[in-house]
């Protein structure tokens, strides 16, 4: 619950790109119908994957959780209900730097600094997209960040009718992460950029000083995060066609 105290709304820029025309945006811009209690889960095949492309997303939502409570009362104790769904092979973590076992020494704390917590919201998986679906479905998220290039295989079963249908209820957006900042030519993809201010930066740069020795993480830290709206009827078709 750290982030409680050290940041505030102040901290993000949020600019939507459209076509090569850039809009300064606010939180709710972003984040439309936004509610407190809204589910958020992180679909991260790797261990690392959702801490190096999500974490400007994560910690504008979780100011936004906080700013909330602030405005009811003056003590409280809580976390925002965000997920870290992870690929897991068996009981073993993906990492780009191979599996690492569950006894692996501080696996968790890069996203515990993030404000998921508690250890209940780290949740392992096969890093399939049917897989990952299933998990968004089992916990009733609201808000999902999805990895770009994951898409269904022919091997996969499908999910069942009925979880297609609430899943259709109960999403209400879906963000593609890991998107390159030179793919906004198109009139018909809008990319919403976020930008920190150095106090949220320095919440990041600790997260990610927090993975566990063997993953990788020589990737530069960016100054700005791109995510891709998607509207929630094209992700799900997206789903149901395996590739």
């Amino acid at each position: 619950m750290h982030t409680s105290t050290c940041l505030q709304m102040a901290n993000f820029q949020f600019w939507q790109h459209r076509a090569q025309r850039s809009t300064a945006r606010d939180f709710m811009a972003f984040c439309p119908d936004y509610h407190a209690l809204d589910r958020v889960g992180v679909v991260s095949p790797t261990l690392e994957a959702g801490i190096l492309h999500t974490s400007h997303a994560l910690l504008a939502l979780t100011t936004a959780f906080y700013d909330t409570l602030r405005a009811r009362t003056t003590e409280f104790f809580d976390y925002p209900q965000h997920f870290a769904f992870v690929g897991a092979q068996g009981v073993e973590v993906h990492t780009e730097g191979g599996l690492l076992p569950p006894a692996t020494p501080n696996l968790w704390h890069a996203w515990s600094w993030l404000d998921v917590w508690p250890e209940a919201k780290w949740v392992t998986t096969p890093a399939t997209a049917t897989d990952m679906l299933r998990r968004v479905f089992d916990y009733q998220i609201n808000r999902v960040f999805w990895p770009r290039s994951l898409k269904p295989a022919s091997n996969e079963t499908p999910l069942p009718a009925y979880a297609w249908k609430m899943l259709k209820t109960h999403v209400k957006a879906v963000y593609y992460y890991d998107c390159a900042e030179q793919n906004t030519q198109s009139a018909a993809v809008e990319r919403v950029e976020i930008r920190l201010a150095p106090a949220v930066d320095a919440v990041v740069q600790e997260s990610r000083a927090l993975l566990p020795p063997g993953v990788i993480t020589d990737q530069a830290t960016p100054s700005s995060q791109y995510y891709e709206a998607v509207a929630v009827d094209d992700f799900l078709a997206t789903m149901q066609r395996p590739t």
